[in-house]
């Protein structure tokens, strides 16, 4: 089942596919209970967006899940409704709405410049720039353009938990599994901003 549509996970053979895809893998993502939850959350995205049937669907074990729009279609490597969930909140969100994902894509290619630059810079500027003052704002400004660059996938990826929390049956195991996950993003996105707020007081 390297190749299909995500309307397969709501068929008795989708689902076995995807479970044999990945009974090599060990985790509690992987529990077989899971697969029924997997199809009552796929079959809630259709029902209330039907267009949602024909999102691509490739299964990659060791890859929690992601979602391509400029091809249409989302990975999983996990039997995990909120996993599944997220990616679709996904594609409702982008797939058919250019401009907004042109801006998306934009601000997390800025932001992944920033992730690599960052310390350098803020180390530059504290070897470089003498005047506290003036280097005590230049690191302010730094701050807010990382935390903007950053706020547009933040957003995206609160949004994509928010639509998978809507239409998991279980909403403790959804908590679960993307609450840390959103944390992870956070922390990851906002270490520049961080970064450029520790410059003025190292």
């Amino acid at each position: 089942m390297a190749n299909g549509t995500i309307k397969q996970l709501t068929t008795p053979e989708g689902l076995s596919a995807l479970s044999d895809s990945l009974s090599d893998v060990s985790s509690y993502y992987n529990e077989p209970e899971n697969l029924a939850a997997v199809k009552q959350t796929v079959q809630s995205f259709i029902r209330d967006n039907p267009d949602l049937a024909n999102v691509g669907l490739k299964i990659r074990p060791g890859i929690h899940g992601a979602y391509h729009p400029k091809d249409d279609y989302a990975i999983t490597g996990v039997v995990n409704p909120a996993v599944v969930g997220h990616e679709l909140g996904h594609a409702k969100n982008l797939r058919k709405a250019r401009l907004y994902n042109k801006i998306l894509q934009a601000a997390r290619g800025v932001a992944n410049v920033n992730n690599v630059v960052a310390l350098p810079a803020m180390l530059s500027l504290r070897a470089f720039v003498d005047d506290e003052n003036t280097r005590n704002e230049v690191l302010n400004i730094l701050s807010g353009a990382s935390a903007a660059v950053a706020a547009p996938g933040l957003v995206e990826e609160l949004s994509a938990s928010i639509e998978a929390m809507k239409h998991t049956p279980d909403k403790w195991q959804a908590t679960k599994t993307l609450g840390p996950a959103f944390l992870q993003h956070a922390a990851h996105a906002l270490m520049p901003t961080a970064l450029y707020q520790l410059g003025k007081h190292i």
